[in-house]
């Protein structure tokens, strides 16, 4: 009997102090984050392209809100560089970029994200990206890119 009951205040002690008061949950956003995701994207050049691949758009290390990563994740070229971006028009571009992938250099031109502009596979409204790539190694070869922003719809997985 008195194991049962130190057993009883055991397990009401245990009860009463993993119910302590939590803190409030607060999302914090990276300042690129209305350009940041995994898009679904095809790259094209003359009598090129590829199917859909998925490349990712993200915060650097110093979380600032004038550069962001674009990687193909090994999905393509290896690509994998910091890339001026104007969060404000959602634009980005850049020459001379380091690939950490690779020893091209990348440039980025024209590269736009537009909101609602884009269409998935199964007919989900959702972002748009686009922009022209080329690579020091490939001179004259100009990738066009475009694609949607994922869905997170498994019918529109690629």
């Amino acid at each position: 009997m008195k194991k049962l009951i130190i057993y009883t205040i055991a397990v009401v002690g245990i009860l009463f102090t993993s119910c302590d008061k939590k803190e409030e949950f607060e999302q914090i956003n990276s300042q690129v984050v209305e350009a940041a995701g995994e898009w679904w994207i095809k790259f094209s050049a003359t009598d090129y392209e590829t199917g859909y691949l998925k490349v990712l758009t993200f915060n650097t290390a110093d979380d600032i809100a004038t550069e962001f990563w674009i990687s193909d994740n090994g999905n393509w070229k290896n690509v994998m560089v910091k890339c001026p971006v104007d969060i404000s028009t959602l634009t980005f571009e850049g020459a001379g970029l380091d690939n950490i992938q690779s020893d091209a250099t990348v440039e980025i031109r024209n590269g736009k994200i537009e909101k609602d502009a884009g269409l998935s596979t199964t007919g989900v409204v959702c972002d748009k990206i686009s922009f022209e790539i080329t690579f020091s190694d490939e001179p004259g070869v100009v990738y066009q890119a475009v694609g949607t922003r994922k869905t997170g719809f498994i019918e529109d997985e690629h």
